[in-house]
């Protein structure tokens, strides 16, 4: 049943990876600020032509304009009345930064600045900021007061979030860095393009590996967290531990040897290609989550055999 669980989580850490490079393909460069700067000055546009139709029209853009702004207030309140979260607080400051969205977008000549343009995109990010900090916060203040079971599992269930997240932005970061290489090869047009293209695809699956492996890290981990959870110091606990220490030096390993096979292949086919990218990596983080993954098997495999000397005594 554990090793099903695994298996699938697996499944969709690749999928995940998979989207993420479907979706890098799919859109190549065409996710800039204008994309996501169009719904609010659609949205301005619209306010603006309903206020200019006469003081009814007016009246009802500034009153959409405040309805929208204090939707923050909804979650604030709900909250408010379960529990007196300093946190919560967090979610006022959406009320300012939406009103000055929509406020700036019905009204672009009041900016005098030659980065106008970036202006709604530069403030979705400070309220997707805002969102960000609220969640982070709320979500610690719940592990610090979760009893030890379900913090175990929420602790796994973000691990397993984690994973997830990661693979998906190795495959969207790995296929968008091929497709800028290409678009950079093919407007050069000189020597043998299609060996170039192939090769570069390569090395970015190459690339893209440890990520993922890392990944395979994390599912384990947070299995193991889930575990420990409930029985710290059992038999499947110390094999789960055994399992994600070999997980991270797994990724540790491959982080290195990948990233030296990604040069060697370019040395052994230099003359064939119309462009290189030679790199020294050295991942710490894999490195420190081995180790530190080691030492808990240890440490957990120390408590097992002390407890059952001590089950031996009774």
């Amino acid at each position: 049943m554990e090793q099903t669980s695994i298996t699938k989580k697996m499944y969709f850490t690749l999928g995940f990876a998979l989207l993420g490079a479907v979706l890098a393909l799919a859109f190549p460069g065409e996710m800039t600020y204008e994309t996501f700067a169009a719904p609010v000055n659609a949205l301005g546009q619209a306010l603006r032509g309903l206020s200019l139709s006469g003081t009814g029209g007016n009246a009802a853009a500034w009153a959409i304009t405040l309805v929208v702004s204090l939707l923050p207030l909804i979650p604030f309140l709900l909250l408010r009345r379960k529990r007196k979260a300093g946190e919560d607080w967090v979610l006022v400051l959406l009320i300012p930064q939406l009103f000055a969205l929509i406020y700036y977008a019905v009204n672009p000549t009041l900016i005098d600045s030659l980065a106008a343009p970036f202006l709604p995109v530069g403030q979705l990010g400070v309220m997707a900021a805002t969102a960000v900090t609220w969640l982070v916060l709320a979500f610690l203040r719940a592990l610090a007061e979760a009893p030890g079971e379900r913090l175990a599992a929420a602790v796994g269930v973000l691990l397993t979030g984690c994973a997830f997240l990661l693979a998906f932005g190795a495959g969207f970061s790995r296929a968008a860095a091929w497709c800028a290489a290409a678009d950079s090869v093919q407007a050069g047009n000189t020597g043998n393009v299609a060996v170039t293209l192939a090769m570069l695809a390569v090395l970015e699956v190459l690339r893209a590996a440890p990520y993922l492996l890392g990944a395979a890290a994390l599912l384990w981990g947070g299995r193991l967290v889930e575990a420990g959870g409930r029985e710290p110091f059992s038999q499947d606990t110390a094999q789960l531990c055994d399992r994600t220490a070999l997980a991270c030096r797994m990724a540790a390993e491959a982080a290195v040897i990948l990233a030296l096979t990604v040069n060697l292949l370019q040395l052994a086919f230099f003359s064939l290609l119309v462009r290189v990218d030679f790199q020294v990596e050295l991942s710490l983080l894999p490195l420190a989550l081995a180790g530190a993954m080691f030492l808990l098997s240890r440490w957990m495999r120390q408590g097992l055999a002390l407890r059952e000397d001590n089950d031996s005594i009774i």
